[in-house]
């Protein structure tokens, strides 16, 4: 896509003379935002787009001030009705916060997961977001499985299978408390392995070449369990999402039976939509 030039006017000045070395971050970070006039998308939204990127990553810090929408309008080469667009939309979500006298600040919106929509592990996700992660296993073991794990793998009566169960934190907030079945013919020895603060999806990756490539997942509101609520240290008088995988690999059988409590305010769910 061709790159939008500055198109600042002869009696304005210059991004850097009039904010100084205060937002020298967010001049780096903006320096990678590239729009096209012949997109189909509009410049406000792939400015809006790709400044959502930044917040998103971590790159541009919470509660850090950004410049004035003219020195944005020279920064990107837009109008400023582009600025004001792309700056409404993400002070509708919450990325930005416009305070009246004082400027305009990078907000502190909480974190999303897209791992619904995809066949990454939310341990995967979430370390891609740049999430400070933490897990604590609570078991890891081999046992004959039950009807339940029988129906989901597809595996017959008497079948073992490898079990992990774990809470696991970003940010210092309890995420989710899972349960992870897997068909232990498959994973050979995994009971043995150490998963602390891994993805476990990635270490049967890398252990066994065994790689899920789709999921189907169910959802549905749900009280903690007892267990659920001392481990993750969550209310018990709050649902949360309750959330069931069904993990497969390319010939189309299951490796992974995923069952969760999931908390969404330490990660709201995204899913994108589109024709």
């Amino acid at each position: 896509m061709a790159e939008l030039k500055s198109q600042r006017g002869a009696g304005r000045p210059g991004f850097e003379k009039s904010h100084g070395l205060a937002t020298t971050a967010f001049q780096h970070q903006a320096s990678r935002i590239v729009l096209s006039r012949e997109a189909s998308r509009p410049l406000w939204q792939q400015l809006a787009d790709q400044l959502e990127n930044l917040i998103l990553s971590g790159k541009l810090a919470p509660r850090s001030r950004m410049p004035s929408e003219p020195a944005l309008c020279d920064l990107f080469g837009v109008s400023q009705p582009v600025i004001r667009s792309a700056i409404g939309a993400l002070a509708s979500r919450g990325l930005v916060v416009k305070m009246p006298r004082k400027g305009i600040f990078i907000g502190n919106p909480p974190r999303e997961s897209g791992f619904v929509t995809t066949n990454v592990s939310l341990f995967d996700d979430m370390a891609a977001r740049g999430a400070r992660i933490r897990t604590k296993t609570y078991d890891l073991s081999k046992g004959i499985a039950d009807a339940e794990e029988c129906t989901a793998l597809q595996l017959p009566e008497g079948e073992a299978v490898v079990r992990v169960l774990r809470v696991f934190w970003i940010d210092d907030q309890p995420i989710t408390y899972t349960q992870m079945s897997f068909p232990a013919k498959r994973v050979p020895g995994f009971e043995s392995t150490d998963i602390e603060g891994q993805s476990v999806l990635g270490r049967i990756r890398e252990l066994f070449g065994r790689r899920v490539i789709r999921a189907d997942r169910w959802f549905s509101a749900a009280m903690p369990s007892e267990e659920a609520q001392e481990r993750m240290g969550v209310p018990g008088d709050e649902p949360l999402i309750w959330i069931e995988s069904i993990g497969f690999e390319k010939d189309g059988s299951p490796l992974e039976y995923y069952r969760a409590y999931y908390n969404s305010k330490a990660a709201r769910i995204h899913i994108s939509v589109s024709d």
